[in-house]
C-alpha cells in the first residue's frame, strides 16, 4: 500500500524572499523605468526645434503659447496632488520662482530666435555649454569650490566652441555667428535660472514649473503679435504639442526620471538630447554638421560629462621621497 505523507502543519506559509533581494529587485525595476523615462524625455527634447520652426510663429508667440498651455495642463495635477500649499508661497520663494521663470522664458525666446539663423543641431550642441556657465557663476556668486579639473573641462569645452565657430576661411557666416551669440546668451540665462531654482530645495519641482509658466505667460503676452488671427489649423498641430508634450509632459518625465537615477546615468543619457536633435535636423531640414563642427561638438559634450560627473585629474608630480 502506498503511504501518503501528510503535512502536520497544513496552515504554514513559506518564507518570503529576503528583504534585501526584494529591495534590490525594486531598485532595479525603478532604475529601468527611470532610464526609459529619461530616454523618451531626451528624444522629445530633441524635437523641440522641429516644432518651433514648423509652427511658423514668432518666438514670442511660441513661448506665450507654450507657457499658457503648459500652465493649464499642470494646474489640475498640482491641485489634485496637494502641492498647492501656502508654505511654498512665501514672498521670498515666490520671488525666486518668478525670477527664475523669467530667465527661463527669455532663454527660450533667444534660443528660438537663433534657430532660423543657424542649424537647430548646432544651436542645441552649443547650448550645452551651460554646465560650464553654471559652474563659473556658482564660483563667482556663491563662492563654490573650483578645482583644476573643473578648469580643464571648461578649457576643453571652450576649445570645442572655438573649433565650431572656426577661424578665417572655415569661419561661420555673420548670420550664423549672430545665431550662436543668441544661443550663448540664452544658455547663460538658463544657467541663472538653474542656480536660483537650486535654492528652492523642498519645493515640488512641478510646482516651480507651474509658477514659471504662469509668470512666463504674463510677461510674454504683451510681446505677442496678432495671436488669434495669425494661427492656422496646421500651425496649432505644432503649437499645442509644445505646451502639452514638450513642457508639461516633458518636465514630468524628467523630474520622475531624476528621482530614480544616479547622476552618472543621467549625465550619459543626456547625450541622447543633442544626438536626437541632429537626427531630426537631418531628416526634416537636410542639415548636416561638418566634420570640424562634429569634432568641436564632441569636445563640448565630453567636457560637459566631465563637469557633471566631476571627473578628476591629478596635475603635476608627487614627491615620493
Amino acid at each position: 500500500m502506498t503511504k501518503i505523507a501528510i503535512d502536520p502543519c497544513p496552515d504554514r506559509t513559506f518564507p518570503k524572499s529576503p528583504p534585501k533581494l526584494e529591495r534590490y529587485a525594486l531598485r532595479n525595476s525603478n532604475e529601468t523605468f527611470g532610464t526609459m523615462e529619461m530616454i523618451v524625455a531626451m528624444i522629445i527634447s530633441g524635437s523641440i526645434g522641429l516644432f518651433v520652426v514648423k509652427s511658423g510663429q514668432s518666438p514670442e508667440n511660441i513661448v506665450y503659447f507654450r507657457c499658457a498651455i503648459a500652465f493649464i495642463c499642470l494646474l489640475p495635477v498640482i491641485i489634485f496632488s496637494g502641492q498647492l500649499k501656502k508654505a511654498y508661497f512665501t514672498p521670498k520663494k515666490l520671488a525666486m520662482m518668478v525670477g527664475s521663470g523669467w530667465l527661463l522664458i527669455f532663454n527660450w525666446i533667444l534660443l528660438f530666435k537663433a534657430f532660423p539663423l543657424t542649424s537647430i543641431s548646432l544651436a542645441t550642441i552649443v547650448y550645452h555649454v551651460n554646465p560650464f556657465i553654471i559652474l563659473l557663476l556658482g564660483v563667482l556668486i556663491f563662492k563654490e569650490k573650483f578645482t583644476p579639473s573643473d578648469g580643464f573641462w571648461i578649457g576643453l569645452g571652450f576649445i570645442g566652441l572655438v573649433i565650431i565657430i572656426g577661424i578665417h576661411q572655415t569661419s561661420l557666416s555673420q548670420q550664423e555667428l549672430v545665431g550662436l551669440g543668441l544661443v550663448l546668451i540664452a544658455t547663460s540665462l538658463y544657467s541663472g535660472s538653474v542656480l536660483i531654482t537650486k535654492k528652492l530645495s523642498g519645493t515640488p519641482p512641478l510646482l516651480i514649473v507651474l509658477v514659471q509658466t504662469f509668470a512666463g505667460a504674463l510677461i510674454t503676452y504683451p510681446l505677442t503679435t496678432s495671436l488669434a488671427q495669425s494661427v492656422t489649423f496646421d500651425q496649432w498641430q505644432f503649437i499645442l504639442p509644445l505646451g502639452v508634450v514638450h513642457t508639461a509632459f516633458l518636465y514630468g518625465l524628467i523630474y520622475s526620471a531624476i528621482a530614480k537615477l544616479q547622476l552618472s546615468v543621467i549625465a550619459i543619457l543626456s547625450f541622447i538630447y543633442p544626438i536626437s536633435t541632429v537626427v531630426f535636423d537631418y531628416i526634416f531640414f537636410d542639415h548636416v554638421i561638418s566634420l570640424r563642427q562634429a569634432i568641436g561638438a564632441s569636445l563640448i559634450l565630453i567636457a560637459t560629462v566631465g563637469v557633471k560627473l566631476h571627473w578628476k585629474f591629478h596635475f603635476g608630480f608627487r614627491n615620493n621621497s
